[in-house]
């Protein structure tokens, strides 16, 4: 079905960033309401947080579009390129408010318990393919781009986390192995998952 399509790859812009919010958040990541507190401030917490990254061009984000419409996208960062603490606070607060955004660091004390450092390279924050857009070979394509662009930014490596229960097929179809996993039991409580992984790949020279 993909084959079908016309199929194109394009670079991010913060004008995107709407768009990606509600294609992120059509299925939403039990960890992300889980540190929100709610679709709602995690959707705009993500969205405002995506915005900043990629005006100060800490994060690069690929579009992928079928036949003219944004049918999925990955954001990629640099290993060590993150927002500041204070960039994520103002992010926070203006998504949940004060009180809101101080639950959210409460709770991201689990979430720091499974924080794994990714090796040199290239990242991959998030890749996700529209749920109508789903089951035809779009994912695999969008990392395959992925892929190409880490390799023209001369990464060695190009690496992921996610949680341990989450399915791994496309990943391990492109090479990708389990490399380290934390779990902690009050991020599971949170989430519902264990734990988290990191998966990495050896990119050909």
């Amino acid at each position: 079905m993909a084959e079908e399509l016309r199929v194109e790859f394009r670079r991010g812009v913060v004008d995107d960033v709407p768009a990606l919010a509600e294609l992120q958040f059509s299925s939403p990541s039990r960890e992300a309401v889980a540190m929100a507190g709610s679709v709602a401030g995690a959707q705009e917490f993500w969205a405002r947080l995506l915005s900043r990254s990629v005006a100060d061009g800490t994060a690069e984000v690929l579009v992928l579009e079928v036949d003219g419409t944004t049918a999925g996208f990955a954001e990629l960062s640099r290993r060590g390129d993150i927002p500041s603490f204070g960039i994520v606070a103002r992010c926070a607060i203006a998504s949940m408010g004060v009180l809101g955004a101080l639950r959210a660091g409460w709770r991201a004390r689990a979430r720091n318990a499974v924080d794994i450092q990714p090796p040199a390279g290239v990242h991959l924050v998030e890749l996700q393919v529209a749920p109508a857009h789903r089951n035809a070979g779009l994912g695999s394509h969008l990392l395959a781009e992925v892929e190409r662009t880490a390799r023209r930014q001369h990464a060695p490596k190009l690496s992921l986390t996610t949680a341990i229960d989450t399915p791994r097929r496309l990943y391990e179809r492109h090479g990708f192995h389990v490399e380290a996993e934390k779990r902690d039991d009050r991020y599971e409580a949170m989430t519902g998952s264990p734990g988290r992984v990191l998966m990495v790949t050896t990119l050909a020279t």
